[in-house]
């Protein structure tokens, strides 16, 4: 399994027309393609682009495929004309956290890291991260879903994703001495270039989905 990750920029006075090409046009068509929409979010508090879409495919082979169709090609250059800044990553899991299925995660608030390993450290890191960082990090609320490497894309080349019911249950996490400590012995000991991002749920690829649920039952 891999995620195929976009970001950009919503171009300057193009936010309405922008809305309506994602959900009718753009969305759909990665769907058809192969790309299953799991997430989208823009970015709370952090660096941008300001807009994540995530999607997921089987493995590397069908997340070619998708790439390499036309329709793919058409639609990411109309998706050109209302976004700029535009960037993307192909991400495989570390196994370094227990994953099932990554299923859409509806109305969740991500707290998402990014750092690179110290070379030489991969043993210890490895340790900290299952037997201190994730537990104190699930202890606080906010448990790492998924733990990813960038296979393509720029970097940093380690990223983790946290998840929350709101906003408020990450600025809790955060504004702790466990937290605090937790991030201060990984960015001093096994890793560099740390930040951080929190990401806000967009509802584009939500609604879709809780507007299908509604209707099975009619």
């Amino acid at each position: 399994m891999v995620l195929f990750t976009q970001h950009w920029d919503v171009a300057p006075g193009r936010q309405q027309a922008y809305s309506e090409f994602v959900m009718s046009h753009y969305n759909p068509t990665l769907e058809k393609i192969g790309i299953r929409l799991v997430g989208g979010y823009y970015v709370a508090i952090g660096a941008g682009p300001r807009i994540t879409a995530v999607g997921v495919t089987e493995g590397l082979r069908e997340l070619d495929g998708a790439l390499e169709r036309d329709e793919y090609q058409e639609i990411t250059s109309r998706l050109m004309a209302f976004v700029t800044n535009y960037q993307s990553r192909v991400l495989a899991p570390t196994g370094r956290v227990k994953l099932d299925k990554y299923t859409l995660q509806t109305g969740l608030w991500k707290l998402v890291q990014y750092w690179n390993i110290i070379p030489g450290m991969e043993a210890e890191y490895t340790e900290f991260v299952q037997n201190d960082h994730l537990p104190a990090m699930e202890k606080l609320g906010i448990k790492v879903v998924n733990g990813w490497r960038v296979v393509v894309g720029a970097g940093p080349s380690i990223i983790s994703e946290a998840a929350a019911p709101t906003l408020v249950d990450i600025a809790k996490a955060i504004d702790t001495d466990e937290y605090r400590r937790v991030v201060r012995k990984l960015k001093t000991t096994y890793v560099t270039d740390y930040s951080s991002r929190v990401l806000a749920p967009t509802g584009r690829i939500d609604l879709p989905y809780f507007m299908k649920e509604m209707m099975k039952g009619f």
